[in-house]
């Protein structure tokens, strides 16, 4: 029986570090200098999120844990707002909030100032 114990504590071991080894890259550190157009965030859940903005084309892209989504300009009494639905972004300045259907909003910073013209 104590045998079988170890061994399983040992398995459940090793396959919790293998877990560690393997984070997806959209958890670690953005280490990708951005364009003029795009703001990394850090994210109150841990998760690191990058936004394109393309006011012009009235648009954004999204990028988050391993997805891209695109998201049409809305209107927003204050700050912007993207969304395509069931994905929605609001923010103002630094910060953003994303709304995932029925989920829990996930708040969102970025280190710089919002630096693209065209979005408030």
């Amino acid at each position: 029986m104590k045998t079988m114990v170890l061994l399983g504590s040992g398995a459940l071991a090793t396959l919790m570090l293998s877990g560690c080894a393997s984070q997806p890259p959209a958890m670690q550190a953005f280490s990708t200098q951005t364009d003029g157009r795009s703001m990394q965030y850090a994210c109150g859940n841990g998760e690191k999120v990058e936004m394109q903005f393309y006011p012009e084309q009235g648009r954004s892209v999204m990028r988050r844990s391993g997805w891209t989504v695109e998201l049409p300009k809305q209107a927003a009494e204050t700050g912007y707002a993207f969304s395509n639905g069931p994905t929605t972004v609001l923010g103002k300045g630094n910060e953003l909030t994303i709304q995932i259907g029925h989920l829990a909003p996930i708040w969102c910073r970025s280190n710089r100032p919002m630096m693209v013209a065209g979005v408030q």
